[in-house]
């Protein structure tokens, strides 16, 4: 098997780089580059002073040029930005937000250390409730959702990562379309009561 050097490969980095900024590419090239970051190099599966080239893996020689007419996925929103190209079903839904909810929790996490380390995170909550106590509840429930919801995704992932590939023919795994909806809607109704519950619950 040919053999590419190390140099060769950041020296082909670099003209990839390149050719990032190149106007004169066909417009579904520009659309890959402009997706993907890159993009497809002039070079590529041709025989070059980098590379012998990809013949030997059986690329054929108007690589390029089909590359050129390979339809590309559109954007996740319509041209206008005004609404999601592809319908939302739940189970996308609820996955974003099971990352969202990450993300929340993690941001918080930190904002309660930094509190930690500068001064005193009881005080400060006591301070809160005494100065805005309108506040309690809607707080309450901003930081209660994350922390349910979360849980709850996680437990239903342990559920898809312990299930049989779905469309079997007894139609019972926990990865069939269906189901997967089914479980989408439980958690976010466990969210809501879990939220609703911590919201008014009072721990003093």
């Amino acid at each position: 098997m040919p053999r590419v050097s190390l140099r060769g490969l950041r020296t082909a980095g670099e003209l990839l780089q390149r050719s990032s900024f190149d106007t004169s590419a066909t417009p579904a090239l520009q659309q890959i580059r402009a997706l993907g970051g890159g993009g497809v190099p002039e070079f590529y599966g041709k025989p070059s002073k980098y590379t012998p080239g990809t013949d030997f893996l059986g690329t054929p020689p108007d690589h390029l040029q089909r590359v050129a007419s390979r339809p590309v996925s559109p954007h996740v929103f319509e041209v206008d930005g005004k609404g999601f190209h592809y319908r939302m079903p739940i189970n996308a839904v609820t996955s974003i937000l099971n990352r969202a909810t990450g993300t929340a929790l993690t941001v918080g996490t930190v904002g309660i250390g930094a509190i930690a380390l500068l001064g005193d995170v009881p005080s400060a909550i006591t301070a809160f409730k005494t100065s805005v106590p309108w506040l309690v509840v809607p707080t309450k429930a901003i930081v209660a959702f994350p922390i349910v919801y979360h849980y709850a995704g996680g437990i239903r992932h342990l559920i898809w990562d312990q299930a049989k590939i779905g469309k079997q023919a007894d139609k019972t795994s926990y990865l069939e379309n269906e189901t997967v909806d089914r479980l989408s809607w439980g958690v976010v109704g466990i969210s809501a009561v879990g939220t609703l519950a911590l919201s008014i619950v009072s721990f003093s």
